[in-house]
């Protein structure tokens, strides 16, 4: 990077941290200041751990307030992130760790809160690996022009459903070609790129890696499909479900923990389901804690629109081998072996998922929760079937009460994640909606 830096090829460093929607902020350094002094950190203000995702802010939460003085905050580069960032010329970006001033953790950060998981699983002898498959929307707009249309009537980037089609994938390739090619220069390796049933939604697949990169490649490439998509007068959205007519988005989670000697420790090929007895835990920990945590599998209102879909989106409380319609799906054999977590939508932090995911797998390996028979056929038809919660405030609800999620995740962080999903809540519900015109304005 001196190198780089001292000819000229780089001359501006994002230094970025990621806050709780998973999104990144931050500020921009020359690169001279970088090499100099920015490899200490930048100072930000705390209130970006306490806004809502289009910055709304809120008194409410205890780490920050008028009382601490909406206090600064410390985000100190992971010099193992650095990286180019060739969509815009000259840059490249590192992402960060989250400090408070005198120099302790600030827990309720969404990357600390995976680290604290993984060095858990560390001492109990495991590596988790992980992979993320994203979909999304793409829009023949821009900001201007869907903000004049209040986000209504937005011209996709194809009007039908592309499933797989080779065909749309090479029309687009003007733009989904590029966005494969920067993805891959800035170090995310891509498995593949398909279109997906929604109009104008797409899925891109990347290569699994140990989870704390997988987290940080998804906060980078969710980023970077939205700038990249913007400098070609085109729009983004991962909304979970964007339209009540169209498709939902999804983000599935793959993960399956290996050992020191490289081996996957989910697959057991004598055992049934060839799945060992710590897959078969991990598994039934997550299942068992599922409801619990399900606000961070499903964080806002939108998400839960998703879900409704019995379709393709879960809404059950089971598992299945290589059953898209079950919440978790085991697939693969040897070191393709792991499970899947079919709950989050798009819209979701991928750092708080794999967190929340290892916490409960890892509880599920110590207290050996099993799991029952595999779901076989549609998950949403079995009888009696135990269902997921179905809105925002079913999930407060479940979380408030659970003393477990605070064991794991931490006090602080559950109650902190609570106040962000109450204030959503309460936001929602003094809003009149277009739903309530159309239902009541004429009729009432």
């Amino acid at each position: 990077m001196k190198d780089l830096v001292q000819n000229g090829e780089i001359d501006m460093i994002t230094v970025a941290g990621v806050d709780m929607q998973g999104k990144l902020f931050g500020k921009k350094v020359p690169g001279r200041f970088f090499i100099e002094n920015g490899q200490d950190g930048i100072h930000a203000c705390a209130v970006n751990f306490i806004w809502d995702v289009n910055l709304k802010f809120a008194e409410n939460f205890s780490y920050c307030n008028f009382d601490t003085g909406l206090h600064d905050l410390k985000v100190v580069p992971d010099m193992s992130t650095l990286r180019n960032y060739p969509w815009i010329p000259k840059n490249a970006i590192v992402l960060g760790d989250i400090f408070n001033k005198d120099g302790s953790d600030v827990t309720i950060a969404p990357r600390h809160m995976l680290k604290k998981q993984l060095k858990k699983a560390e001492a109990m002898g495991y590596q988790a690996f992980a992979a993320s498959e994203i979909e999304f929307y793409i829009f023949k707009e821009t900001s201007e022009t869907a903000r004049e249309k209040q986000f209504n009537n937005l011209k996709p980037l194809f009007s039908y459903p592309v499933d797989y089609s080779i065909y749309r994938l090479n029309v687009d390739d003007w733009f989904l070609g590029q966005l494969s090619r920067h993805l891959e220069e800035i170090g995310i390796p891509l498995e593949a790129v398909k279109g997906e049933w929604g109009n104008g939604q797409i899925e891109i697949n990347v290569e699994y890696a140990d989870a704390l990169e997988m987290a940080d490649r998804t906060a980078l490439y969710k980023n970077a499909i939205k700038e990249i998509a913007a400098q070609n007068n085109l729009m983004v959205t991962f909304m979970a479900k964007h339209d009540t007519n169209d498709s939902g988005s999804s983000g599935h989670t793959h993960i399956s923990l290996w050992d020191s000697n490289g081996s996957n420790l989910f697959y057991d090929p004598n055992h049934p389901y060839r799945l060992s007895d710590t897959g078969r835990y991990f598994l039934g920990g997550m299942m068992a804690l599922a409801p619990e945590l399900m606000l961070f599998y499903a964080p806002y209102i939108n998400s839960y629109k998703r879900l409704a879909n019995t379709g393709g989106a879960p809404n059950t409380l089971t598992w299945g081998e290589d059953n898209r319609t079950t919440s978790f799906r085991v697939d693969g054999k040897g070191k393709s072996c792991r499970i899947e977590n079919r709950i989050p939508g798009s819209d979701v932090n991928h750092y708080l998922v794999l967190s929340a995911m290892l916490a409960s797998g890892l509880y599920g390996i110590e207290q050996q929760i099993d799991i029952a028979e595999p779901t076989r056929g549609a998950a949403s038809r079995v009888p009696g079937v135990k269902r997921l919660p179905s809105n925002l405030a079913e999930a407060i609800q479940l979380l408030e009460q659970s003393e477990i999620a605070r064991q794991l995740m931490g006090a602080d962080v559950v109650e902190h994640y609570l106040t962000a999903a109450k204030n959503e809540l309460n936001d929602y519900f003094l809003e009149v909606t277009d739903w309530e015109r159309k239902k009541y304005f004429e009729f009432i």
